[in-house]
């Protein structure tokens, strides 16, 4: 058997490439009677069916380091969070969320701030605020280059999930720092200020041996129903310190009295949009529970 990595899966065929090549597979029926779906970045086991039309079919799936659920992808080492400083502005609502869903599956996340080529003066107090919790943020520009560097070199390595709002720039930068690549780009609505969707279904990209990318349409509609409410404060990393000082351990930090979280936000040591998302969130969350 040969042994390779899913890139793409579309219409029932997975997409496996290997240093020979990328091989067109369908699954076995042994993976669906072990309830086996193989996701987009599974490492797997394939037999050669046509190898001049490159043809296979999937024996097995090597066990996965992580797995996220929406979207459905495997063996991903980090996220790149992208938004941009204008056309469209900063959807913090989103970023949140998206990081939420990251600590819930602990793991790691850099926080990129794109086109700092559109504006000149920025307050950059609530980005400053994401350092300081001890996300990596990295400001940048496909058109200057600015940042580019920094951000190629935390790429390096590791499979890395691309997150984000539409038309922020998330395939530009990925084109302008390896040009190997031709990723669709989108352009952004003049009447609404938003990107159009290019991304269409999950791929995974090889950069180097060791360096993949992959770009996906699924974080811009997520979902966090599978987090319970008690757990959604231990998501919010700024909440960890102050959280420790709340008179009680099942501690919300709603109308809780003697709460650490809502006196760090009377002090300024927690940024007031983060606690506001942390509430709409949590409502969200109790809301469809409800139902």
């Amino acid at each position: 058997m040969e042994k390779g990595r899913i890139v793409k899966a579309i219409s029932g065929f997975f997409y496996v490439q290997t240093s020979n090549g990328v091989f067109s597979c369908k699954g076995r029926g042994i993976l669906k009677k072990n309830d086996l779906t193989p996701l987009v970045g599974d490492l797997v086991l394939f037999s050669v069916t046509n190898k001049d039309d490159n043809e296979g079919i999937l024996e097995d799936l090597i066990p996965r380091n992580s797995e996220l659920l929406r979207p459905p992808v495997a063996n991903v080492d980090q996220l790149l969070i992208v938004f941009s400083y204008t056309q469209p502005t900063p959807n913090y609502v989103l970023l949140d969320r998206i990081l939420v869903m990251a600590e819930s599956q602990h793991l790691p996340s850099i926080v990129c701030f794109n086109k700092t080529d559109l504006i000149d003066d920025v307050d950059g107090s609530l980005m400053e605020a994401y350092e300081e919790m001890g996300y990596i943020v990295i400001k940048t520009s496909a058109i200057t280059g600015e940042g580019l560097t920094s951000l190629k070199k935390a790429l390096k390595g590791r499979t890395t999930a691309l997150a984000g709002s539409s038309g922020v720039g998330k395939s530009t930068l990925i084109n302008s720092m390896f040009p190997q690549f031709s990723l669709e780009t989108g352009e952004i609505s003049k009447k609404i200020q938003r990107g159009k969707h290019t991304t269409r279904h999950s791929e995974l990209h090889q950069i180097d041996e060791e360096t993949w990318i992959m770009d996906t349409p699924g974080f811009s509609t997520l979902s966090i129903l599978d987090i319970e409410d008690t757990e959604l404060r231990d998501y919010f990393k700024d909440f960890a310190r102050a959280q420790l000082n709340c008179r009680f351990k099942t501690c919300l930090h709603l109308e809780e009295p003697g709460c650490g979280v809502k006196k760090a936000l009377q002090d300024g040591t927690i940024h007031w949009n983060r606690y506001q998302n942390y509430v709409n969130l949590l409502e969200e969350i109790r809301k469809n529970r409800r139902y």
